[in-house]
């Protein structure tokens, strides 16, 4: 591949009316961003993820005893799974169900480490997004994407960004 994504540029064309009257084509060139805009898709399915685990857990409980709270283990899981899953198949179980997939700069499943650090700073992200009510990072409440270099896509999306790569 020749790029990474984090280097693909889109462009716009826009009409604009000169001083005559008469239209003229602009382009603009952009960073391209394959991140998936939705926030309630991401959040549905990191709940999804949630449900999974709390449901195992659940289980679980029917048979052995637990020292901590289940949210507690639930949570922990979620944390601690999540990144292996991610590393192994570029997918969680909410994502899988949704279709996305977490890719990385080149194109690629995320190391461990990488896709630790972004669940990590995904948990801060969502706790001051609700505790500010939303106000506070509006426009930027995937920074954990953009600190570790992922982007979560649409899975039918991979090839056609494949291809831009390849073609620049």
């Amino acid at each position: 591949m020749a790029q990474k994504i984090s280097e693909l540029k889109t462009y716009k064309t826009v009409n604009r009316r000169d001083r005559n009257g008469n239209y003229k084509a602009m382009e603009f060139k952009f960073k391209y961003n394959p991140n998936v805009k939705s926030f309630n898709f991401r959040l549905l399915s990191k709940l999804l993820d949630l449900l999974l685990y709390y449901g195992i857990v659940y289980v679980l409980a029917k048979f052995f005893t637990f020292a901590y709270p289940h949210i507690l283990i639930v949570t922990l899981g979620l944390f601690t799974i999540n990144p292996v899953l991610e590393t192994i198949t570029g997918k969680t179980f909410g994502k899988l169900l949704i279709g996305f997939e977490v890719v990385d700069d080149h194109c690629k499943k995320p190391s461990v480490l990488k896709s630790f650090i972004k669940n990590i700073l995904q948990l801060l992200n969502l706790v001051i997004y609700v505790f500010t009510e939303g106000v506070i990072w509006e426009e930027d409440i995937y920074f954990h994407n953009t600190i570790t270099n992922t982007y979560t896509i649409k899975s039918k999306n991979k090839k056609e960004i494949i291809v831009m790569m390849n073609k620049a």
